[in-house]
């Protein structure tokens, strides 16, 4: 969980968090919890794989204002055993847990010398996403 800290530059002129600006701050909450188990910028530029989307989508429930208190929790929704397609669902709630949003994004890992997808992942990322977060009905693919 983490609790985010918005900025004047995330409204829209409405005065509301605009929609890119969901993406832009579970984007940065994915790198951060793939950071914390240990797919790291380095490890992934040693291994030769960075992440890719195929699908990004957005539920928006309720409004997020500037003064809003909205954390954002990160889960791992579904995985190949391999680790080489995943599903990884971001809410985003108020102190309360009311939903505003709901996040789901899925991907993969593509090798960054053949520009193909890496299938399985590499060992480092299979370990990592076995340990990151899952939802309440994570499920392997």
């Amino acid at each position: 969980m983490k609790n985010l800290n918005l900025r004047w530059s995330d409204l829209d002129p409405n005065f509301h968090l605009r929609h890119s600006s969901y993406y832009d701050l579970a984007a940065q909450e994915r790198i951060d919890i793939l950071h914390q188990y240990g797919i790291t910028i380095e490890m992934m530029k040693a291994e030769n794989v960075g992440p890719v989307l195929f699908k990004e989508q957005c539920e928006f429930k309720r409004e997020i204002h500037l003064n809003s208190r909205i954390h954002i929790v990160t889960k791992l929704l579904k995985m190949k055993k391999d680790a080489s397609f995943w599903i990884i669902q971001h809410e985003f709630l108020s102190e309360e847990d009311k939903l505003h949003a709901l996040i789901k994004v899925e991907g993969s890992w593509i090798d960054t010398v053949k520009r193909k997808l890496a299938r399985p992942a590499p060992e480092a990322i299979q370990s990592g996403l076995e340990g990151f977060p899952k939802t309440e009905d994570f499920e392997y693919l």
